[in-house]
């Protein structure tokens, strides 16, 4: 199979939508991943969910607890580069096939190691299911509903987090592995995934910066000149607009018809805060002035006067968008069930080794015979071992994005150890006022401030770009080419360069001049209605955005593409739309060859739940989240709840589907008869998986959790601008090459001069581009 894993061999033990989600991309772009189910298993419920996750990979049955199930993985083994399971602390000791173990067998193997909480600390132990971590840790709290309590998130961003995670880190162990000769362990877990995709939003500054508003009657953005919420239009259809770009915030006030009671702001606008009557216009009379025209007409007027802005779709209308069917990035697979599945297929593009279209999902079992053929891959046999630090040490960036999405994924690369350098015009990113993104993103870079629009300028980008390994670009459609940042003009210098481009909607097509921010995508792929529950409205926000999915996708093509370089001695250029990864997180959302939905789970309307026994339940006094799978498991509940009966109606999983709103039901009615704090420990102490949830957001006490300081996952460190900050560290730990945070966010160039003179220019030549403002670097004391 092609594209830039070509030949990695991954053995997959795990279980659960994280490591499903991790292993499907790695099966996406070439990798050989070899799954291991137990003999006579069936899939049940989550056969719909199979048919995405599993495509393209092998289905080899054992059973691990076995003796000769364990000699058939051993078989496997002897051929990875990667074995992945998600058994749980002390499991995999318990089982021997612990890393420890296996590193003494098979010194260049990898092990991915996916929990809930982690492998150890206090909560290592509890059982370790998103919607348990999300009741747990507050998310409940934190994404609002259509009713008062707390709500269950019906898109999995924690598990898509977490795959992201486990992907970064697998792909990094590897390049690793390249220059050391060994395997380690890589650890990555729930917590991890929701602490990545929270940092953009939780930290503490003595300072108390924040761009949000996180009380009062004005939450959100509060009295910062920003809007991005859903309104509805005259026609009951729903749109999103972005006035984060120059001068659209006043555009758009001008056209609802409040531009003579709002100020001009000369430089960036959410530098200026709203006055007390903009206030009001902002958030009281904006919704009612959308009502005055149909979505289609604001967004044609909003194109137009190029304000961001794109309609909020239901989940399967985007597989007929225009933009869509012109990326091809959707695949028809075919299926014994439903003739076809229609699905997002790899959505990364990869110049020089573009990714195949993958197989369907197999049957369990049909790979057992194909054991023998799994052969190592001799591009992926490490070098001449030396010693390494950080996993990507030595690996050069040169940043040019703007805004968060491309800057963070270029920051979970810097918390692995390569040297991003963000570049930035005299001007400042226009996202440097909004603190909390700006550090999440940009955290631990040199940077670099340069007038791009002079020759001596862009001779300076020239120099640099010569002497990096990756290029980082999100502008639109040819404005790079236009500041000599096109492929073409810096392959031309750096042959070996991978260019990495993350625009909004692709580099072609009919959306792909348009703006893009987050959560502008996030509605237009159906988030916001996924998140709302059947047959409801929109929600303001859904918890995760295409911001941090652009991020985190982005991360991984260029990790994809430095493997890939390393066994191949090329650079390339990759594209990774935002529209892509934001296509990408929904993309268990498939349909048949009619278009119909096959949705493996779906929020009910009052947004308890996925199903029965994957939901919230009133109690008396509260509620509390249950995650009950398998049959033992539902029979323990019974005997928790004191209704042995319900193994009559409902002890097999059949039944349980067959009669999900009976039982539905009895369980409602079980638990409105008990206290919160009773319902828990009935449930805890039978092993029942159960929280209960959280009243507000845990994130901020987190940041304050020393366990959670020794590992690194959060941070403290002092910031020139800021002062003291603590905030969300690395989430993904390696065993023998471990990242780490460099430092805070860098102020406009801070760095410049240190950079000019690595690059060869002498003292006087930094001092004239200094004085006459091609470059910038602040002022010394």
């Amino acid at each position: 199979m092609p594209g830039p894993l070509e030949g990695l061999v991954v053995v997959d033990a795990s279980r659960g939508m994280p490591a499903g989600i991790a292993t499907m991309m790695l099966a996406d772009y070439g990798a050989r991943v070899v799954k291991i189910e137990r003999p006579g298993y069936t899939p049940g419920a989550e056969a719909t969910l199979r048919k995405v996750l599993d495509r393209g990979k092998w289905s080899v049955t054992a059973d691990l607890d076995t003796d000769p199930g364990k000699v058939k993985l051993h078989e496997l083994l002897a051929s990875a580069d990667v074995f992945i399971e998600s058994w749980g602390a002390g499991r995999a000791e318990a089982k021997g096939l612990d890393h420890a173990t296996l590193h003494a067998r098979y010194p260049q193997l990898i092990c991915l190691t996916l929990t809930g909480y982690g492998t150890t600390g206090p909560l290592s132990r509890r059982p370790g299911y998103e919607a348990l971590l999300n009741a747990r840790l507050g998310m409940t709290a934190e994404q609002r509903a259509h009713r008062d309590g707390p709500t269950f998130l019906g898109h999995p961003t924690v598990s898509y987090g977490t795959a992201f995670l486990a992907v970064i880190g697998v792909l990094s162990a590897l390049h690793a592995r390249k220059l050391t000769g060994r395997g380690q362990r890589v650890d990555t877990s729930l917590l991890d995934g929701m602490l990545a995709i929270r940092g953009m939003n939780w930290w503490w500054n003595e300072k108390d910066i924040s761009y949000l508003a996180r009380s009062g009657t004005k939450q959100g953005f509060g009295n910062k000149r920003l809007i991005t919420d859903p309104f509805e239009c005259a026609d009951g259809n729903w749109l999103i607009p972005h006035t984060g770009g120059p001068g659209s915030y006043k555009r758009m006030m001008d056209l609802l018809g409040f531009g003579d009671r709002v100020q001009q702001i000369d430089g960036p606008e959410m530098s200026v805060p709203l006055d007390d009557d903009e206030l009001v216009i902002a958030r009281d009379l904006v919704p009612q002035a959308f009502k005055s025209r149909t979505r289609d007409e604001w967004v044609a007027l909003f194109a137009e006067h190029d304000i961001a802005c794109l309609p909020v779709l239901r989940p399967h209308e985007i597989f007929d968008d225009e933009q869509i069917r012109h990326a091809g990035v959707t695949i028809e697979l075919p299926d014994a069930e439903h003739g076809t599945v229609r699905q997002l297929g790899p959505v990364v593009k990869f110049g020089e080794t573009p990714p195949a279209t993958p197989e369907p999902a197999p049957q369990v079992g049909s790979h057992d015979e194909k054991i023998s053929e799994l052969r190592p891959h001799p591009a992926w046999r490490p070098a001449q071992p030396r010693s390494l630090a950080r996993p990507l040490e030595g690996v050069k960036i040169a940043d040019f994005s703007s805004f968060f999405a491309t800057g963070f994924g270029s920051k979970l690369l810097c918390d692995l150890g390569a040297e991003v350098v963000k570049v930035e015009p005299p001007s400042g990113d226009q996202m440097r006022p909004l603190g909390d993104l700006w550090e999440c993103s940009q955290r631990g870079k040199r940077g670099l401030c340069i007038d791009m629009r002079t020759p001596e300028g862009r001779e300076v980008v020239r120099t640099l770009v010569a002497e990096v390994d990756v290029v980082t670009v999100n502008f639109r459609p040819g404005k790079a080419e236009k500041i000599g940042l096109g492929y073409e003009q810096l392959r031309a210098i750096n042959p070996k360069l991978i260019y990495a481009y993350l625009p909004g909607f692709g580099s072609t097509g009919p959306k792909s001049s348009l703006k893009s921010f987050a959560p502008l995508q996030s509605g237009f792929v159906g988030m916001n209605f996924i998140g709302a529950g059947a047959g409801n409205a929109p929600i303001r926000r859904v918890m995760g955005n295409e911001d941090l999915y652009n991020g985190f996708l982005g991360a991984v093509s260029v990790l994809m593409a430095l493997v890939a370089r390393q066994n191949s001695g090329a650079g390339q250029y990759l594209e990774s739309p935002q529209l892509h990864s934001s296509l990408l997180v929904r993309t268990e959302m498939a349909a048949d060859g009619n278009g119909n939905p096959l949705e493996p789970y779906r929020l009910d309307a009052d947004t308890t739940g996925w199903s029965p026994l994957y939901r919230l339940y009133r109690t008396a006094d509260g509620w509390v989240m249950i995650a009950v799978f398998g049959d033992r498991k539902f029979a323990d509940l019974a005997a928790a709840l004191g209704r042995p009966e319900w193994l009559e109606e409902f002890g097999a999983e059949q039944q349980r589907v067959d009669n999900s709103a009976e039982l539905a039901a009895r369980l409602e009615d079980a638990f409105a008869q008990l206290s919160t704090d009773d319902a828990f420990g009935l449930l805890d102490r039978a092993g029942v998986p159960v929280e209960i949830p959280a009243e507000d957001p845990v994130m901020p006490e987190l940041l304050w959790d020393e366990t959670l300081a020794e590992t690194g996952q959060v941070v403290e460190h002092h910031h020139p601008e800021y002062g003291w900050c603590r905030e969300v560290g690395v989430t993904i730990r390696l065993s023998d090459t471990p990242g780490q945070v460099r430092g805070p966010s860098p102020l406009l160039g801070q760095h410049t001069r240190d950079i000019l003179t690595e690059l060869g220019y002498p003292t006087a030549a930094i001092d004239e581009l200094v004085e006459r403002g091609v470059c910038l670097e602040p002022a010394r004391n």
